[in-house]
């Protein structure tokens, strides 16, 4: 039987959610930089399933937001929270993207061929509407019936673009005819499954290991500010004895291990799906 969540639960679940897209994956990044390269002196490998440090860390923010007041009182304000947030919202993308989701194909990036053929209704659907619209010139009728006739993505990728563009140039007109925002919303979606399909190229990643390293730095990341935030918690409730015991049941002694260094010819050490050690 699932567990069901409380509001509160829920919303720090909506407000720690993964990015959605690699630009916020980049922005979040950003920002968090010139603290992560302050702090973290040595990225750890994960010593448990990354999901359990996700909850551990969801539950301590939750604590952190509930005890909000006590906290600013204390030298932890709201510019610390936004990190603590967005650490662990790095954490559950990287997780996604580059652990787990990547290992099992709970995400997946699409082959180029399923790029091309997931975009073939749209193109039809607007084409209909290209040629009803302007029915009495051709010339523009056949802009909107492009089709991808190399079956490449740059192509793929050059020809949404000029679709979505004369779509929206002439949206008064196909509009006039069916045409709707959420279909052009719909075409918008697309263009950005085609430009990102190469996810790590995107984010500048040459392979898989990359990404790992990268996965484990934000990992480390988020456990030493999920560290920061249950001293400070402690600190701030140290008279409140419900609400100490609580931050001092955080501590995350198993959330992480070092690397240790591989050997010439050695293979790499066992892990579960998760990332977490086998025999953990």
């Amino acid at each position: 039987m699932p567990i069901a969540l409380t509001p509160e639960q829920q919303t720090i679940l909506e407000e720690t959610r993964a990015a959605s897209n690699p630009a916020e994956f980049e922005a979040l990044l950003i920002t968090a930089q010139p603290e992560t390269d302050k702090i973290v002196r040595e990225s750890l490998a994960p010593n448990q399933p990354i999901g359990v440090t996700l909850t551990e860390l969801r539950d301590l923010f939750l604590a952190v937001t509930q005890h909000a007041a006590q906290l600013d009182a204390h030298n932890y304000a709201a510019g610390r929270r936004a990190l603590f947030r967005d650490a662990i919202r790095l954490l559950e993308t990287a997780h996604l993207w580059f652990g787990e989701g990547h290992r099992t194909g709970a995400f997946r990036v699409r082959t180029v061929a399923e790029v091309v053929e997931a975009s073939r209704p749209w193109r039809a659907r607007l084409a209909a509407y290209g040629e009803h619209a302007f029915a009495f010139e051709p010339e523009l009728a056949d802009v909107f019936g492009d089709v991808n006739t190399t079956g490449t993505l740059d192509e793929e990728v050059d020809d949404l673009r000029v679709l979505l563009q004369a779509a929206k140039q002439h949206k008064a007109e196909l509009a006039a005819v069916g045409m709707s925002d959420d279909f052009v919303k719909l075409g918008e979606g697309l263009l950005r499954e085609a430009e990102n399909r190469d996810l790590l190229g995107v984010l500048g990643l040459r392979n898989q290991e990359e990404a790992m390293l990268l996965r484990n730095r934000i990992l480390t990341y988020a456990v030493l500010l999920g560290r920061q935030a249950r001293a400070a918690g402690v600190n701030a409730c140290f008279d409140d004895a419900e609400a100490r015991r609580r931050f001092e049941a955080a501590s995350f002694r198993e959330a992480l291990r070092r690397l240790r260094p591989k050997r010439r010819g050695s293979k790499e050490e066992p892990t579960t799906p998760d990332g977490a050690p086998a025999d953990s």
